[in-house]
């Protein structure tokens, strides 16, 4: 009879469950489709920093190269074949480190083993990385995405946050900032884990201040090991915990309740340090020290902070790539407006103390990434005060807040589509590059900004071939210039033509130039490159300048003679080619 009616009350719960996680699900479906109908799915999810995060995995289950402490380079080159040729092991006292800490391999294991237990493997340095593997750590990121959102939700909601504004601050974590990015082309990194953990850190310390339910400071403590297994500088989080309290009458008898009960406290220690150091462990494994500093060579600055920088420049700045974050400071605002003084400090202190130790790192920008990467672990932050704004404003200053807010969505998706398509440059931003091809998603900006720059007086210059002035019609095809190979002096030694014109660079301008190297026996190509017109500018669109762009090829040391021509397939519009020439260039 109770077996019957436990069965009876299953579906009700299960719709219960479902009801509670709907609006999770449908914003990661939303985000899905965005993936697939627009940025577009990757074949590798663990590039860069993101191999040595998960290379734990492969290392320890397929290749058997994890445990290194009795072996080195020199005495074992067959234990150390694989990892040598990975640019994410470090050299430490003649072993081979892993750099990056082992926390995202943990949580990613169990995504890992359904790929190992269901995938052919050949032995190949490759194995682990075959497209499976490349698959579950994408849903990997999308399982603590999910939980991320589902711990935001229970965060605010210990705030009295209303339902709407929720849903709608959920909804920008995930499409109006870097999640959309590293979530989907890196998912391999770090930083979606760590957004997952903070947040639960996060949940659990709030609970255990407002309610002094020890089972929750035992959590927060399980968490807080997990924030510093993925990554160790991410347990400043720490200091957000006054915030967290709420008060400091608050905050201090959370704490004094800890001291109270030694033995509570002292297991909520052990539970931290337990999971914590199960980094000690890999490190031990590899190398047979507990303790070492893996950025080998690289530390923070702290006497020089990029302060402005990092929140402001067009290279990587905060504010710039992630706008909605900006808004989102608003938050700030009414809470001095509240007359909550507390929190708006206590905020206050976290962020810039957070922002004085990311902007001393050596490398402020923090290499090859989309936006300021190193604040995507603490977006809860952000979105607390902002969720306050929301529910807590006049229904006038909500609605113009949803609004503004709800621009940032395009902004930060098409942004994250330029950087996926090589629109965006990975690393050498600058004002003058980013309103070039702000939101300009067309064909003809890629590799615009990939361009690259030579140091001429390295080469050598033969002297220019001046060619008429071109007006060409829509729609046509054109030869404007034309050489033979036994025309131009050491053409065996050319590495670089230089085609350079006057235009006024029309930014609708589709129009492409073609350089073709051809054999004249047979017409073999021996060369071929094309690209768009607009990549050839130096300076901004619309504005009549001189622009060029250097072909740079192997030189052609064999006698066979050859034609150089170059093209102009004119697309959309008629072309006005003034003042044109081209260089040959030899190495020095």
């Amino acid at each position: 009879m109770d077996l019957g009616i436990r069965m009876l009350r299953m579906p009700r719960q299960l719709l219960k469950a479902a009801k509670s996680v709907f609006f999770e699900v449908l914003i990661l479906f939303a985000f899905i489709l965005t993936i697939n109908n627009y940025l577009g799915n990757v074949d590798r999810t663990t590039n860069a920093d993101g191999v040595g995060y998960y290379d734990y995995l492969p290392s320890f289950f397929i290749h058997h190269d994890l445990v290194r402490k009795h072996a080195t380079a020199r005495s074992d080159t067959a234990l150390y074949q694989r990892v040598q040729e990975l640019k994410t092991y470090i050299d430490y006292k003649g072993y081979k480190v892993d750099k990056y800490p082992a926390g995202t391999a943990v949580l990613q294991l169990p995504f890992f083993l359904h790929a190992w237990l269901t995938t052919d493997r050949d032995g190949s340095p490759e194995d682990g990385y075959q497209k499976p593997f490349q698959v579950a750590v994408f849903h990997a990121a999308l399982f603590y995405l999910f939980f991320s959102l589902f711990f935001l939700k229970k965060l605010l909601k210990l705030y009295n946050v209303r339902q709407w504004a929720i849903v709608f601050t959920q909804l920008l974590l995930v499409m109006a900032t870097g999640v959309v990015h590293y979530s989907n082309v890196e998912a391999g990194f770090s930083h979606v884990y760590s957004l997952f953990a903070i947040t639960a850190f996060l949940y659990y310390s709030k609970s255990y201040f407002s309610a002094k339910n020890l089972n929750h400071y035992f959590l927060a403590a399980l968490f807080l090991g997990l924030i510093v297994l993925i990554r160790q500088i991410n347990i400043l989080i720490v200091l957000f915990l006054p915030f967290m309290a709420g008060s400091w009458a608050t905050f201090r008898e959370g704490i004094t309740a800890l001291f109270r009960n030694p033995l509570k406290f002292g297991s909520g220690i052990l539970i931290m340090a337990s999971i914590s150091c199960i980094q000690c462990l890999f490190w031990y494994l590899q190398t047979g020290h507990f303790f070492l500093y893996s950025y080998q060579g690289e530390g923070f600055n702290f006497s020089n902070p990029e302060f402005v920088n990092i929140l402001f420049s067009y290279r990587k700045g905060l504010f710039i790539y992630t706008p909605v974050l900006f808004i989102s400071l608003f938050g700030i605002v009414f809470l001095a407006i509240k007359k909550k003084f507390y929190l708006m400090s206590t905020w206050l202190a976290f962020f810039l103390i957070l922002t004085y130790i990311l902007s001393s790192w050596h490398s402020w920008y923090y290499g090859c990434s989309f936006g300021l990467r190193a604040y995507i672990d603490f977006y809860a932050i952000f979105f607390i005060p902002f969720a306050l704004l929301l529910s807590g404003s006049a229904i006038w200053i909500s609605i113009s807040f949803v609004a503004i807010s709800l621009f940032t969505i395009p902004v930060n998706i098409i942004q994250a589509y330029q950087y996926k398509n090589y629109i965006l440059h990975w690393i050498l931003m600058d004002k003058e590059m980013y309103w070039k091809v702000f939101l300009n998603t067309s064909d003809n900006v890629k590799d615009l900004l990939w361009k690259r720059q030579y140091d001429y007086s390295a080469y050598s210059s033969m002297r220019n071939h001046f060619i008429s002035d071109l007006d060409t019609k829509t729609g046509s095809s054109e030869i404007i210039y034309s050489a033979s190979s036994k025309d131009i002096p050491d053409f065996g030694k050319v590495s670089i033509i230089q085609f350079r014109f006057d235009n006024d660079f029309n930014k609708k301008n589709n129009s492409r130039i073609m350089l073709n190297i051809n054999e004249k026996e047979g017409n073999r190509n021996v060369y071929s490159h094309s690209h768009h017109l607009l990549e050839f500018s130096e300076k901004e669109f619309n504005t009549w300048h001189t622009g060029w762009f250097d072909f740079e090829f192997k030189p052609l040391t064999d006698t066979v003679e050859k034609v150089i021509t170059i093209r102009l397939e004119t697309g959309n519009q008629e072309n006005y080619l003034r003042r044109m020439q081209v260089r040959y260039l030899l190495q020095k």
